[in-house]
């Protein structure tokens, strides 16, 4: 799930036990985040099991990619909350233009 407010880019990604936090990657740049999670073989009831996922997100042009945390709970729900740019949020300011008078 992706939500886009005001205040902040949010994105809630369900990856179930299959990973541990220190399994995932997550990177950004000014036009994605991107979350990497692999985990080596590993031998089960069954026999064994290799995962690997990437997701990517396109970030919002307001986004601070600087500005992102992310957490995961133990059922292995990640949240990934991003900031919006600083001077995004401010009004503008009021820039007084010269004018320049060139005679006729």
């Amino acid at each position: 799930m992706v939500q886009n407010t005001d205040e902040e880019f949010r994105i809630r990604l369900n990856l179930g036990k299959c990973f541990k936090p220190d399994e995932i990657k997550i990177t950004t740049n000014d036009k994605q985040i991107c979350i990497h999670a692999k985990h080596e073989e590993r031998k089960d009831k069954h026999g064994s099991v290799y995962r690997e996922m990437t997701r990517k997100y396109t970030l919002p042009p307001d986004v601070d990619p600087k500005d992102v945390s992310s957490t995961m709970n133990k059922e292995g729900v990640m949240f990934i909350k991003a900031g919006k740019k600083k001077e995004a949020l401010e009004a503008p300011k009021e820039v007084p233009i010269r004018v320049e008078y060139k005679g006729c």
